[in-house]
């Protein structure tokens, strides 16, 4: 048999640029349902004989009207080709209160469609043709429960009691003790690797954006685009995996990993400002933004051990004007004061992100971490001002 996991799609997802599509819309939001109407095309090219979604399908839990009907239909697609497709909710898509509802109710209308949102551990039943080589498949589903203790409680209801079927376990969190995989976000879960080791043919992981291998059949399937810098370099797609079991014993297991087209992203090489004047700074910033790689990609530039002087003498109307030729820029200036210490951490050059870095540099901080606390105002800062203008 072969199916396909695919994971973290966020659609409606609009970091890392505040340019709008030819149709009016957030172009970000626009290429991540790009690739994924990409990869559900691919899936269909490949029929296999079910789908699996990891979580964070949406990647909030009130996604607009425009992403849910561009949702409904690519599962249309699906479940009119009759591909059975499981789908468990994520943390990015899942209500912190129960009264609220779930978005993944929606496709409960859908026949072949079978989400699991509810916070409950349980077992969905395949069966497939005669003509495969295995006729029952289980798949065994945990969403993204309410708290983490709530998700211990489910995880310890799983169980394999009939080992001649296809047993597949499907969690959305973070594997215990293995701190790469999480994503620093509120309310992760953690996934105990003993539960690997309990006799599944295979275990379909979602939250952690890299495509990974962390047992011989555990897999991350990473998500479909890049949201953040911290995935720079990693490719992006979902996998096909290949199931031949005959007996009790695990499947036979192969698996192959099909690439998606995501928006290229990449870093700039730093530029230490410490030993430059202002004409050699400007100079070295033109330089960076005049390569031609950087078209319409999604880039980072450090401009590292800034003085504090320097900083004020920037022409940045004219550096706005040479950002503009990628499709966005993360520009950050780490300015040093008097004293050697970074004082200012800048990922982006605009007027309230200004007034809050000059701000924060008028004012002692004392009990907190004056760097963590600029990158993080700078982050809400930048966050409200994707959202106001997708």
């Amino acid at each position: 048999m072969k199916f396909i996991h695919i994971s973290d799609t966020h659609l409606g997802a609009a970091t890392l640029g505040r340019k709008l599509s030819p149709a009016g819309v957030s172009h970000r939001e626009e290429d991540i349902c790009n690739v994924f109407s990409y990869a559900i095309d691919r899936i269909l090219e490949l029929k296999p004989d079910f789908v699996l979604h990891s979580g964070d399908l949406f990647h909030s839990v009130r996604p607009s009207n425009r992403i849910i009907d561009f949702a409904l239909r690519q599962f249309l697609k699906l479940s009119q080709a009759q591909i059975p497709t499981v789908i468990i909710s994520g943390n990015h898509d899942s209500p912190k209160q129960r009264a609220l509802g779930s978005i993944y109710s929606i496709f409960e209308v859908f026949s072949h469609i079978y989400p699991s949102f509810k916070g409950k551990y349980k077992i969905k039943e395949l069966t497939l043709p005669q003509s495969k080589n295995s006729t029952r498949v289980l798949i065994h589903c945990i969403p993204h429960c309410l708290t983490d203790e709530l998700f211990q409680e489910e995880l310890q209801k799983v169980k394999i009691t009939n080992p001649n079927s296809v047993n597949i376990l499907m969690l959305h969190g973070v594997v215990s003790g293995i701190p790469e995989f999480s994503m620093g976000e509120f309310a992760e879960q953690m996934i105990p690797d003993s539960y690997f080791k309990a006799g599944f043919d295979y275990v379909a992981l979602g939250h952690y954006h890299k495509f990974t291998r962390v047992e011989e059949r555990v897999f991350y399937a990473g998500s479909t685009e890049r949201i953040s810098f911290n995935e720079i370099g990693q490719e992006k797609g979902f996998l096909e995996i290949s199931l031949n079991k005959s007996d009790h014993s695990l499947a036979k297991f192969n698996h192959k990993f099909h690439s998606v087209p995501a928006r290229a992203m990449l870093d700039l090489p730093d530029i230490e400002a410490s030993s430059l004047d202002q004409t050699q700074l400007e100079e070295e910033l033109e330089k960076r933004f005049s390569i031609s790689a950087i078209e319409e990609k999604i880039i980072r530039l450090k401009v590292i051990n800034l003085p504090h002087y320097l900083y004020h003498l920037l022409p940045f109307k004219r550096i706005n004007q040479w950002k503009n030729k990628a499709f966005f820029c993360d520009l950050r200036l780490e300015v040093k004061d008097e004293a050697g210490q970074v004082a200012a951490q800048s990922a982006s050059i605009g007027r309230l992100n200004q007034e809050f870095l000059d701000y924060l540099n008028s004012v002692a901080v004392e009990g907190l971490d004056k760097r963590k606390l600029t990158d993080l105002g700078l982050a809400y800062i930048n966050q409200v001002l994707e959202e106001s203008e997708s």
